[in-house]
């Protein structure tokens, strides 16, 4: 589904469930002056095209994984694959990705503390086959994360201009 599918209501549902994932599709309906139906209808198609996905975020500081740290990873040359493959069943990775720059691969691991991140760095990763160095970085404090990301917002009429 391209951007030129969506509408203004498409965008404005989303911001909605951005919101209040929970919100009832009657109360989005009544906010955006538009039938239940219609709200529902919409949902379901943005789920079925892939462009909704409705879960809980768990908040892993609030679970006791205070420490975050980004990782840059270097790869040996045809190991991409056989690298992704094994971090991705690692709990301890939030986020993974292949890149282009400096490094190969980007992760984001998440633990409950310095030791425990200590044991990622030196007794799981190095022990990876096809990772040739890594770099880490500690995030200290999180401003945004990614479920926060509204990228229609700008799209939408103040409340005062649809009269709330």
């Amino acid at each position: 589904m391209t951007e030129a599918e969506f509408d203004a209501l498409d965008k404005a549902i989303l911001l909605e469930l951005q919101r209040d994932g929970r919100a009832p599709f009657t109360s989005i309906a009544a906010r955006l002056n538009v039938a239940e139906g219609t709200v529902r209808k919409r949902v379901n198609r943005l789920v079925d095209r892939g462009v909704l996905r409705l879960m809980g975020i768990i908040d892993p500081v609030q679970v006791g994984r205070t420490i975050q740290a980004i990782v840059g990873i270097r790869v040996g040359n045809g190991h991409v694959e056989e690298v992704v493959e094994h971090l991705r069943s690692l709990p301890q990775v939030r986020y993974l990705g292949v890149s282009a720059g400096a490094y190969d691969l980007i992760v984001e691991v998440v633990v409950a503390s310095n030791e425990e991140l200590y044991q990622f760095l030196t007794k799981q990763l190095r022990q990876v086959p096809g990772v040739v160095a890594s770099d880490t970085s500690m995030i200290l404090k999180v401003f945004k994360d990614r479920y926060e990301w509204r990228p229609y917002e700008d799209d939408q009429p103040a409340a005062r201009e649809t009269g709330e």
